[in-house]
């Protein structure tokens, strides 16, 4: 049965990829019910067929969908998530995902995580894993909640090779999410007439 849902997952929330390896271990051990550590932090895993965060406009008001800025804004967003491939998403509405834009580095293998926040903030986390940049999230000064949560990683058969979040790798972005975020929605803006913000 999970196999199906993988191979559902890897098609509609990796774009055909396959799912890394951690990854597939937390998703297996939601699915089945045992839980994967990130929940106590409000983190889950999305099922293969949930919406895309940044194309879900169920939020606005009928007044919000008249306004011109705001549109271009939801439009540089369903753009966005053609690169950036949510994977989880968190209990504030916060969601997780790598960041796949065709001019980033083809090598990076896994790339990088993004977290975007309710305000359409994006944060680029630390760590060559989903795993690690999710500790890198949570974890913040705190060693000794990094090395909790770490070993109960290690339950899962998921290894985090440091102790600490300064020691988990900075990956680099090219380009930025946020700069290209910024770049559709200038787009859509003279798209629709509207005066230059540049």
């Amino acid at each position: 049965m999970f196999d199906e849902w993988l191979k559902e997952f890897a098609q509609e929330r990796l774009g055909g990829r396959p799912v890394p390896e951690d990854v597939r271990l937390l998703a297996t051990a939601q699915w089945e019910g045992r839980g994967h550590p990130f929940e106590q932090f409000g983190i889950t895993i999305l099922e293969p067929s949930a919406q895309h965060p940044l194309i879900d406009t169920s939020y606005l008001s009928e007044k919000e969908r008249v306004d011109p800025d705001i549109m271009a804004n939801c439009a540089a967003s369903e753009q966005m998530a053609k690169y950036l491939k949510a994977v989880a998403q968190d209990e504030d509405g916060n969601f997780y995902g790598y960041w796949l834009h065709p001019q980033q580095q083809e090598d990076q293998q896994p790339p990088p995580v993004i977290k975007v926040d309710t305000e359409l903030t994006y944060w680029e986390l630390g760590g060559h894993t989903f795993s690690e940049a999710c500790l890198y999230d949570i974890a913040f000064d705190d060693d000794e909640l990094f090395v909790k949560v770490a070993a109960e990683l290690a339950r899962l058969h998921i290894s985090i090779p440091v102790s600490s979040r300064e020691d988990l790798a900075e990956l680099s972005t090219d380009p930025a999410p946020e700069d290209m975020h910024r770049r559709l929605y200038y787009a859509e803006r003279e798209r629709l007439g509207l005066p230059s913000q540049r």
